[in-house]
C-alpha cells in the first residue's frame, strides 16, 4: 500500500493574498498566529477577521501562545477556525478543557531543542504526549524552541529524535522547525509523520510568503513522495 499523502501546513499567514496563493499551490492547512508579542507574524482578532470571513472554507488553525488568558474562546467564536493549536506551556488539563469548550480539534505543540543545542529524553516527551492524548487533544506539532521562542524559530530539531517520538506517538504529528524547499525531502522521509508545518522556509520576508518557494516546496514534496511510494 502506498504511503498516505503528506499534509502541508503553511503557518504564519498574515494576508488574504498569501492565504489564497498558498492554497492554490497545494497547502492543506493554513496557520494564523494570534496575539503573540514576540512574533512578527502575529495578528489581532480584528486584523485576522477579514481573512477568516473571506476564506471560511479553508482549513485554518488558530495558534495561541497564551491560552490561559481570557479571550481565547471569544476569538474562536469570532474567527471560527477549524482547529486550535496551543503553542505555549499549557497543561493537559487546560488543553482538554479548551477542546471541550471550543468544540473543535486541538493540536498541541511539543518543543524540542535545536539540533546540537541539547538532548531530548524521548520517554519523557512521549509520556507527556500520552497525557495530552488522554485529556482529549487531537494531534501534535513537533516544533523547535530556542531563545525563549516556542516555534517560529526557523531552526531544526534532531529529526532522528523526532522520528522516534513520532514512532511512539498515538496521535497524528506534524513535523515543524526549520523546514524549507531545500530540506523538505528529508523532512517527509521521517517515518509516520502526518504532515509538515512551516512558515519562515517559504517567506520572502517575515510575514510575507514567497510564491516561488511555495511552488518549489510542493514540487519537492511530490517528488519525494513518488520516490517513497
Amino acid at each position: 500500500m502506498p504511503p498516505s499523502p503528506i499534509k502541508i501546513k503553511i503557518c504564519g499567514q498574515t494576508s488574504l493574498d498569501d492565504c489564497e496563493m498558498s492554497v492554490r499551490h497545494g497547502a492543506d492547512f493554513l496557520g494564523v498566529v494570534l496575539d503573540v508579542p514576540w512574533s512578527s507574524r502575529s495578528l489581532t482578532v480584528e486584523s485576522a477577521e477579514p481573512i477568516f470571513k473571506k476564506l471560511g472554507q479553508i482549513t485554518f488553525l488558530l495558534l495561541f501562545n497564551r491560552a490561559l488568558d481570557d479571550g481565547v474562546l471569544d476569538a474562536v467564536k469570532i474567527l471560527k477556525p477549524h482547529a486550535i493549536q496551543l503553542t505555549g506551556k499549557e497543561t493537559p488539563e487546560t488543553a482538554g478543557a479548551i477542546q471541550q469548550a471550543a468544540g473543535i480539534p486541538v493540536f498541541k505543540s511539543i518543543h524540542l531543542p535545536p539540533v546540537g543545542e541539547g538532548e531530548t529524553d524521548v520517554g519523557t516527551i512521549v509520556s507527556m504526549m500520552e497525557e495530552f492524548d488522554e485529556a482529549g487533544v487531537d494531534g501534535f506539532v513537533l516544533d523547535t524552541s530556542s531563545g525563549g521562542m516556542y516555534g517560529g524559530t526557523g531552526k531544526k530539531s534532531d529529526w532522528k529524535t523526532a522520528a522516534e517520538v513520532v514512532r511512539r506517538a498515538s496521535l497524528p504529528v506534524f513535523l515543524a522547525g526549520g523546514i524549507n524547499p531545500d530540506n523538505v525531502a528529508e523532512a517527509v522521509a521521517v517515518p509516520g509523520i502526518y504532515g509538515v508545518d512551516l512558515a519562515s522556509g517559504v517567506e520572502e520576508t517575515k510575514g510575507k510568503k514567497s510564491e516561488e518557494k511555495i511552488k518549489r516546496l510542493i514540487q519537492e514534496i511530490n517528488r519525494a513522495q513518488k520516490v517513497k511510494g
